[in-house]
């Protein structure tokens, strides 16, 4: 089984960017774009919306009801060293 550290904190940036923290310290940033086109994540085009993410168990979620995979968000964000 493979180790995921767990989620502590989601900032969104620009362009559906999001700044993720993880608990080992590490700083990835994950592009939420390509999610946008699914129905169930449609709401967040919406800026406004999109920007009103928070971390919830070690997952993200948005006070619309939406929620997402901490796991996906680890395997395919990228890596960004902040030194």
């Amino acid at each position: 089984m493979k180790y995921y550290p767990l989620l502590k904190s989601a900032k969104p940036l620009d362009a559906y960017c999001l700044m993720l923290t993880f608990a080992n310290n590490e700083h990835r940033v994950y592009d939420f774009t390509p999610n946008l086109d699914h129905k169930f994540y449609s709401q967040l085009k919406n800026k406004i919306l999109f920007e009103n993410v928070s971390v919830v168990g070690g997952e993200i979620q948005w006070t619309t009801g939406q929620d997402f995979c901490p796991h996906t968000l680890y395997d395919e964000s990228v890596p960004i060293n902040l030194n």
